[in-house]
């Protein structure tokens, strides 16, 4: 029985493998057939390979297409963004410079007047992209102070139909907490009081 178990394992770990084989079979096989109606030469040669990529690519066209555009908006749109800074006083502050109102290891925010918004939109209709948007106002007059921007690209129709474990994809490669820190110790400062002479 654990022969059967090893094999049927090993069949279901290699089954994207024989998937690309059969197609890539397939896509030769239909590429010569459909090729040989073309006149002999430069024509023949040229319309068999476009047609062998056309069809063999097809299937993965909306991976790389989305791995191609998620590269894109990691490197433009993405990451920690800070519109303004606010210099917050010494009570603020612990005696090592720390910020009182932010505690690291849970990424939680305390501040009377500044609050945070979060915001997760599908960015782009043809291929799945989610955009999150996390952001710092200020609570009197809803300025945005900051935000951090990331993408999550879903996969294309093949990973996303044959995956069993959700939460597949890809996203920039920004830790969000690294994101928060960043951004924390980016607007806000510790007030410097004045030298009175």
């Amino acid at each position: 029985m654990k022969i059967l178990d090893d094999l049927a394992g090993f069949a279901v770990l290699t089954s994207p493998l024989w998937l690309i084989l059969i197609l890539l079979f397939l896509s030769l096989w239909l590429a010569v057939k459909i090729a040989k109606r073309f006149k002999p030469g430069i024509a023949r040669i040229a319309g068999g390979v476009g047609i062998f990529l056309l069809l063999f690519a097809l299937p993965f066209g909306d991976e790389i297409a989305g791995r191609i555009y998620l590269g894109y908006l990691c490197a433009n749109e993405a990451g920690v963004k800070v519109y303004q800074t606010v210099e917050l006083p010494a009570e603020y502050w612990d005696e090592q410079g720390r910020a009182k109102f932010y505690d690291e290891k849970n990424g939680n925010f305390n501040l009377p007047q500044i609050g945070t918004d979060f915001k997760t939109e599908n960015y782009y209709s043809i291929l799945p992209i989610q955009k999150f948007r996390f952001w710092y106002f200020e609570k009197q007059d809803g300025k945005i102070l900051g935000e951090i921007t990331n993408f999550h690209y879903l996969g294309g129709w093949i990973s996303r139909n044959s995956n069993p474990a959700p939460g597949g994809g890809a996203s920039c490669n920004r830790p969000v907490l690294q994101s928060s820190q960043e951004i924390i110790f980016t607007i806000f400062h510790q007030k410097v009081p004045s030298q009175i002479k």
